[in-house]
């Protein structure tokens, strides 16, 4: 492995963790934590490749990403590391039920998300 490459693998790392952070902006409009580890999941995946392996538009969108995640406020960035880091320590069982779901979910037409995301509010106004 050279240099350049041993360099590199570090700052590919941080990049599609910012991936990974960035893409969960995006939280603020899925309607339960199911689709935001969902989210997450996707970016995941890009983790196990290495940075190599990325095409060149696969590299472009992880480093957009972290460069926005970069901007975030210090509080926001614990947040979604925190969010990441939950998803993480979820049992596999229960990963792959959240994955059900969120496909269930997103192969909705949309009178069928508007009426799931009503419901969803009111069983959340219940819950409190």
């Amino acid at each position: 492995m050279s240099v350049v490459e041993r360099s590199m693998k570090p700052l590919g790392a941080k990049i599609l963790l910012g991936t990974i952070l960035a893409s969960t902006l995006v939280l603020g409009t899925l309607p339960t934590q199911a689709h935001a580890y969902r989210v997450l999941l996707d970016q995941r995946e890009l983790i196990a490749q290495n940075w190599y392996e990325l095409s060149p538009q696969e590299r472009s969108r992880a480093l957009e990403n972290y460069k926005r995640f970069q901007k975030l406020p210090s509080e926001k960035q614990r947040s979604l590391e925190e969010q990441y880091n939950r998803w993480q320590q979820l049992p596999s069982e229960e990963q792959e039920r959240l994955r059900r779901n969120y496909n269930r979910y997103r192969g909705m037409n949309s009178d069928q998300k508007e009426e799931f995301n009503k419901k969803y509010k009111q069983w959340r106004s219940q819950e409190r």
